[in-house]
């Protein structure tokens, strides 16, 4: 190194070298101070429950452990039955299925604390479940009782929701649940009735029907997608199983079989790198692990189902994906899940985290 300066002195001059070695010092300091501010992104967790008018947030500690945000539990003023946070790290929206709105919640994302920000927006009749697409610019409210979903634009500096032209969109009948594609261009809607359907989405948030839909089991009850989008997954909550398809565009082609879960299936949730998929089992109290193969066909995780609290009811991947969080219904708790390299479950240390209301949906940060 000093022959290389020595070098560069006698060819350049010394102010020369010296504005150089400046030059790499601060871009050095810069990658330093750029890699702490990444490793000091806080993550937080959500969960909203059918008995309490509140929101309920915790911080994801290192070990996948939780604890209660100061502030919490954040008043919704009517009862919540989902949330979620958009990818931006802005804003939160909840789902009021009393009040039938959505309600915006200005984000922290130095404690994760939640304030009440812009007015409610109306949705239609019980709205059940919610997706913000990537960009954070568009909010999306599945509503059951109307079979319909109810689309928003979304201010970045206020929060505030505006509907998007044509909105509400017609779906299938008394639709259950909605899942959105990582890369935000598509929405899956399951009904007990008639299966499962797709929809495009544009660039301007206005949305478009897919194939026509396709008969799922005997009682579809929730949908999950994978975050490479080359499968949708179906829980059927009365034939105990999960149905695969595979993904082209917004058409969706059978998996062979189905796959046996525990009793009663009603939610699912894929790892982040497409590897496991999780089921909680709201009949038999436990949770299903199954590994995905390369054509979408599991196969159960050595070990599986694992034990949670009484009736599982929503189950969510931490951003890291190693922490499974389960939010048992009955048992007015959070199960914390460690997971292994193969997929398999443990409980983490201080779980089950015990909250004051039946949880029905778990929101995380990423």
């Amino acid at each position: 190194m000093t022959h290389i300066l020595e070098f560069k002195a006698n060819h350049l001059g010394y102010e020369q070298v010296r504005a150089r070695l400046l030059s790499v010092f601060l871009v050095l300091g810069l990658s330093v101070a750029l890699s702490a501010c990444g490793s000091s992104r806080r993550h937080f967790v959500y969960a909203v429950g059918s008995n309490a008018e509140t929101i309920f947030g915790f911080e994801e500690q290192s070990s996948g452990g939780l604890s209660s945000i100061s502030g919490s539990p954040f008043s919704t003023g009517s009862v919540p039955s989902a949330i979620a946070v958009a990818p931006a790290r802005n804003f939160a929206y909840v789902l009021s299925s009393g009040g039938n709105g959505v309600l915006a919640y200005t984000f922290d994302k130095s404690n994760g604390g939640l304030t009440a920000a812009a007015g409610a927006v109306a949705t239609q009749t019980n709205p059940v479940a919610i997706a913000i697409d990537p960009s954070s610019q568009h909010v999306y409210a599945l509503n059951q009782g109307s079979s319909s979903i109810s689309a928003y634009s979304a201010d970045q500096t206020t929060g505030a929701l505006t509907p998007i032209s044509g909105s509400p969109f017609a779906t299938i009948s008394g639709p259950v649940s909605m899942a959105m594609s990582a890369k935000g261009d598509a929405l899956y809607v399951v009904s007990p009735t008639q299966g499962v359907a797709s929809f495009s989405i544009k660039s301007d948030g206005t949305l478009a029907a897919g194939q026509a839909p396709i008969a799922v089991g005997t009682s579809p009850a929730f949908v999950t997608v994978d975050p490479g989008n080359h499968f949708v997954y179906v829980a059927d909550k009365t034939g105990n199983a999960v149905f695969g398809f595979t993904v082209s565009g917004t058409s969706l082609t059978a998996i062979s079989g189905s796959f046996a879960t525990g009793t009663t299936p009603v939610s699912l949730a894929v790892r982040g790198d497409g590897k496991f998929l999780f089921v909680a089992n709201q009949g038999s109290n436990n949770v299903s692990a199954f590994a995905i193969g390369s054509g979408g066909a599991l196969t159960a995780v050595s070990g599986s189902p694992f034990g949670a609290g009484t009736a599982p009811t929503f189950v969510i991947v931490n951003h890291n994906g190693d922490h499974l969080y389960v939010a048992d219904r009955d048992s007015n708790d959070i199960t914390d899940f460690a997971i292994s390299g193969n997929g398999s479950l443990t409980a983490a240390s201080g779980s089950p985290y015990a909250i004051g209301t039946n949880p029905v949906w778990i929101a995380v940060t990423d």
